[in-house]
């Protein structure tokens, strides 16, 4: 029996994050399929060392600097580029979508199976990184853009044989925005140097320069080991870091922020003004933020409907709890006393109450033990192997049926 030809298709290839990192763990398992994308920026993947030798296929104007910085304004053009793909020679296709890459078209005789990060966020009301849909000028434009969107979206939901998906959160808007079943496999930690073992301490000089706070030089007052919560994130409106930083001010607790973003300045206004502890380091290394990671007492993580939460399983990783909501995909991995702490809501006062909480529990939880064997099982190797074996089973049960029609 021949070796089904594979394809893989994803939104975009612009930037990292949990997504690619999928994609890149499902081309790592057919490295012999090409990889169709709207939008390729080669250098993003070198320096993660990512998709290193994969043939990806792109139109020809999405690799220009203008398209890679202004693309979602070519947002309307997607659901096209997608539907004109030829896809014709492959038996399998494989899409990793949260965005348009599940609308591609395929024929009968092909396999299509579509790994949903999650529904289009921005057309369904959940909280992104853009605000201009609350913008007086770019409302009533995007409103009727978003309406076009909104019908493409729902009819190309139900071109794939078999839905996947990362999380109970995003199985249920599956369920619930496309009437779909989905199955569940998680995605794994990516982090890099998670153990830190090779990685260069951050140092009190090279926070205080991060902080603004002057040339404080190695040693000085490090007599004592710092305690402090850490909040690490993109510095965006949703993220709620404003939430973190004034629930710590008027506790009287360190947090120190680590992440950078285009309200980054908004954020560190008020961590000024607040009168708190509060040091806003901006971007990290992936050595730093493992160090930091390692020394704080809790991660707040203050996000409110994440389509899984990485964040929080990164801290277990290196043995450190999360506080955070109870919603959205926290609610996979986070077990309120065991290796996390849930706050009722985002809100200052619940953060508040649920930081009490947790230092109430600290003494006497074995975070350590706990938050590593949550993590220990979100690796991936078992991503890669439940994955693999549910293309197999299906491509195999596929193949039988199309002999039969």
């Amino acid at each position: 029996m021949k070796s089904p030809k594979i394809a893989i298709i994803h939104d975009y290839l612009n930037a990292y994050g949990g997504q690619e990192a999928v994609t890149s763990a499902i081309w790592e398992l057919w490295p012999n399929a090409p990889i169709y994308t709207a939008l390729w920026d080669p250098a993003v993947f070198k320096k993660t060392r990512t998709l290193q030798g994969a043939k990806i296929v792109v139109p020809k104007w999405a690799t220009s600097k203008f398209v890679n910085r202004f693309y979602k304004y070519f947002t309307f053009l997607y659901p096209i580029v997608f539907e004109r793909l030829d896809l014709s020679k492959f038996d399998i296709v494989i899409s990793s979508s949260a965005n348009f890459a599940k609308g591609v078209i395929t024929k009968p005789t092909q396999l299509h199976i579509s790994y949903i990060h999650t529904p289009p966020r921005f057309l369904y009301g959940y909280p992104t990184e853009s605000s201009k849909r609350d913008n007086l000028l770019w409302k009533p434009i995007l409103k009727i853009v978003d309406y076009f969107l909104l019908r493409w979206d729902q009819k190309a939901a139900q071109r794939p044989d078999f839905l996947l998906c990362n999380s109970k959160e995003v199985r249920d808007r599956i369920k619930r925005l496309y009437k779909r079943d989905a199955k569940i496999i998680y995605p794994f930690i990516n982090i890099q140097n998670a153990k830190g073992d090779k990685a260069a301490p951050t140092t009190q000089a090279e926070l205080a320069r991060r902080c603004g706070r002057g040339n404080l030089e190695d040693g000085e007052n490090t007599g004592e080991k710092e305690e402090y919560y850490l909040t690490v994130t993109r510095m965006s409106l949703y993220k709620h870091v404003d939430k973190a930083i004034l629930a710590c001010a008027r506790l009287g607790r360190k947090l120190k922020v680590a992440g950078s973003g285009k309200e980054f300045e908004r954020f560190k206004k008020i961590a000024e003004s607040c009168g708190g502890d509060i040091e806003m380091l901006g971007f990290v290394s992936e050595n730093q933020k493992a160090d930091l990671y390692k020394n704080c007492r809790a991660l707040i993580h203050p996000v409110e409907f994440e389509d899984f939460g990485m964040t929080p399983l990164e801290a277990m990783y290196l043995g450190k709890p999360a506080i955070v909501p109870n919603q959205g995909g926290f609610k996979d991995t986070v077990i309120d006393g065991y290796n996390g702490v849930f706050s009722k809501s985002s809100s200052v006062t619940d953060l508040s109450e649920a930081i009490l909480r947790f230092e109430e529990l600290e003494k006497r939880v074995n975070w350590e033990k706990n938050c590593k064997e949550t993590a220990s099982r979100f690796t991936k190797e078992r991503f890669k192997k439940e994955f693999k074996g549910f293309v197999e089973k299906s491509w195999e049960n596929f193949e039988m049926s199309v002999q039969n029609a």
